[in-house]
């Protein structure tokens, strides 16, 4: 099993008319599974048209703390209603909380989480959780211990950190929580050496890789558009951290997303 899964791309962010060459170059790259995550209603209506079309291509239900809409109630609804397909969404998400470009009261981001939440419990299926925290040191630094919060009073576990930011401690306290992490380019950077910190300690078992495309491209490829063919670099770099094999970590980290979306 030594091929990559992006556990999180955004392919219907790209222009209908360079998805193929992008799915194209991912195949090629040794890329065999994609997800391409949905961050609100009409984004999943564009999403299983590709699923459809590519069989190795699965997407997700939910609304990111960024899209949150004016009637939970009713968007809820319409959650449950995309989360029940069996055979094209295989998470809820991306939910979470997001207090950088913070466009919605906290209570709010947090009511649409807990929402989210119990439709994943219901349909059991896992849920893809955003967590980012203010632009300055300190300021809105709340967002981890809300996501504690509200995941320690649902009682949900089932979930993926994905693109995960935080500290070692945040991550610890998620990992004895028995949530996977999740990591994307940033962690070739740097600035970013916690990051790999957390990488080389934590249980491999528990880690995921992933683009989060067409954002946050790896230090090769700066400047650049992201795509999800550039998910090797992200394993090459935790091989780096973790003195494995590449293959080896494809194996484990493939192997850890086929289990845990069931795909």
């Amino acid at each position: 099993m030594n091929y990559a899964i992006d556990t999180h791309c955004h392919l219907t962010f790209l222009p209908p008319k360079t998805r193929k060459a992008v799915i194209d170059r991912a195949l090629k790259a040794n890329v065999k599974k994609l997800i391409t995550v949905a961050c609100n209603l009409e984004e999943v209506g564009l999403c299983l048209p590709l699923t459809d079309e590519y069989d190795f291509i699965k997407t997700t239900a939910g609304i990111h703390p960024t899209d949150l809409g004016t009637d939970i109630e009713y968007d809820l609804e319409r959650v449950l209603k995309y989360a029940k397909n069996e055979d094209k969404i295989v998470a809820i998400g991306e939910v979470g909380l997001d207090y950088y470009h913070d466009r919605h009261p906290h209570d709010l981001q947090m009511s649409y989480l807990v929402g989210q939440l119990n439709i994943a419990k219901q349909v059991n299926k896992p849920a893809i959780l955003h967590c980012r925290a203010g632009k300055f040191a300190g300021e809105n630094s709340s967002v981890f211990p809300d996501m504690m919060k509200v995941l320690n009073e649902t009682n949900f576990f089932n979930g993926v950190m994905h693109c995960f930011s935080g500290t070692k401690k945040e991550a610890e306290v998620f990992l004895e929580m028995g949530l996977m992490i999740s990591f994307t380019g940033i962690i070739t950077y740097d600035r970013n050496q916690e990051l790999r910190d957390i990488i080389k300690t934590m249980p491999i078992e528990k880690l995921m890789i992933e683009t989060d495309s067409p954002f946050l491209p790896p230090i090769q490829y700066k400047g650049k558009k992201n795509e999800p063919a550039f998910v090797t670099e992200v394993a090459k770099t935790i091989a780096e951290v973790r003195d494995m094999s590449v293959d080896e970590v494809l194996e484990v980290t493939s192997g850890n997303a086929e289990g845990f979306f069931g795909i």
